[in-house]
């Protein structure tokens, strides 16, 4: 009688360590790489939108978040919940960069809700789909 009573403990136990490897795991394919843009908002002519360097966007595992807009820097802190994904910019250079499409980046780092990877390709999707293609850096 007294197993019946443990099979519940165990299975609690068990969820809750199988939550934290898949949260691990998620971030640690995110993190200790350098992404790099290659579509938003279902545009792919980034060297257009960005013609200076392309956006950037780097995961530390300790849940720190950091990039390249095409014009600034911006140091933040992501959420990651299996996977639900949310981004933080927070502090950024505030160099002037008039051609570039900055602000259509941030908007959609704000957007984001989730994410796919998928053979080393990152989406980043929002309420209504995909916002942003991400690359590993060679």
């Amino acid at each position: 009688m007294k197993a019946f009573k443990l099979i519940p403990i165990f299975l609690l136990v068990f969820l809750l360590v199988e939550c934290k490897t898949i949260q691990k795991t998620a971030k640690g394919q995110l993190g200790n790489v350098t992404w790099i843009l290659q579509e938003l908002n279902g545009n792919s002519a980034i060297s257009e939108w960005f013609p200076e360097s392309t956006p950037t966007l780097n995961f530390n595992e300790t849940g720190t978040l950091s990039g390249f807009t095409g014009c600034n820097n911006f140091s933040g802190i992501y959420s990651l919940e299996n996977s639900d994904l949310k981004l933080d910019p927070g502090a950024m250079t505030r160099k002037a960069c008039p051609d570039v499409k900055e602000d259509e980046y941030l908007q959609a780092l704000g957007m984001v809700n989730s994410f796919e990877l998928d053979q080393n390709i990152l989406k980043l999707k929002g309420p209504a789909g995909d916002l942003m293609t991400f690359i590993p850096q060679n």
